[in-house]
């Protein structure tokens, strides 16, 4: 996990010299754009576009990366998430967009801890025999900087990056506690998530995201389809309660890497 975080940082530091290089590329020549393209240009025999308003549709499957308290906790693993996104991608440079839209994702996981029920009162021993397993639906809303490193309207082939801020917000989340030992039921229920730093509401968080994507383009309308793998970084940890009360208060934080495939109409 430490060398994703490490990969994840550098993918931002990168991104933000692309972006600063782009920026910058926007004020010179075509042909000066055209010269990074790692792709021969490409023309269909229609005439070509101009750019325009478009939607978005993605889905995409997710790993999840989990730092969370390794004396209260242990053995935390994802159990698959996945996400759906709608977003409207609107140009504001020759080469560059605006990305605004919800995305849906689900998440599950599970990890060893204590468990104390309501109205009892014990000294914890450092016994991790409880397994908690939780699942997460978030509403994100990102605003993304999208650059294109070729021009959609006169390649087929284009790669692009994207680099933005997200709202988080955990709409639902369910928490299973059984026995590891006897594998018994010992509690169930929801609303026991909540941000260390909340943003609007408890539930509610920001985060960082970027992506690098490939993109083929149809010259004659803009509608494109795309692969994206994209990275989110959560601003603000996580709080579980335990029994919704406060059996536990674990702090986690949890990030994700998308693999997604979409279409753009």
């Amino acid at each position: 996990m430490t060398f994703m975080i490490k990969m994840c940082r550098f993918l931002f530091a990168g991104m933000l010299i692309l972006m600063a290089a782009h920026v910058s590329a926007q004020s010179k020549s075509e042909s000066y754009l055209f010269h990074f393209n790692p792709f021969k240009p490409e023309t269909a025999g229609g005439p070509q576009h101009g750019r325009t308003v478009k939607v978005r549709f993605d889905a995409g499957l997710t790993s999840q990366y989990y730092s969370n308290d390794p004396h209260y906790t242990t053995g935390t693993e994802g159990d698959g998430a996945y996400t759906l996104g709608l977003k409207i991608e609107i140009p504001i440079q020759q080469n560059a967009d605006i990305i605004v839209g919800p995305d849906f994702m689900h998440e599950n996981f599970d990890f060893d801890s204590y468990f104390f029920s309501t109205g009892y009162s014990f000294l914890y021993n450092g016994d991790l025999y409880y397994n908690h397993a939780i699942e997460m639906d978030e509403l994100q809303i990102p605003i993304l900087y999208k650059i294109n490193f070729s021009s959609e309207t006169r390649n087929i082939k284009n790669l692009y990056a994207t680099f933005g801020w997200i709202f988080r917000y955990v709409f639902y989340n369910n928490a299973l506690v059984t026995n590891v030992n006897s594998g018994k039921f010992v509690w169930e229920g929801q609303d026991d998530i909540t941000s260390a730093f909340p943003l609007i509401s408890p539930q509610g968080s920001g985060g960082i995201e970027a992506s690098l994507g490939y993109q083929h383009n149809t010259l004659r309308n803009g509608n494109a389809w795309f692969f994206e793998i994209e990275y989110r970084y959560g601003v603000s940890p996580f709080i579980y309660s335990g029994n919704g009360e406060g059996s536990n208060n674990v702090e986690f934080s949890l990030n994700t890497l998308s693999f997604k495939l979409g279409l753009r109409l």
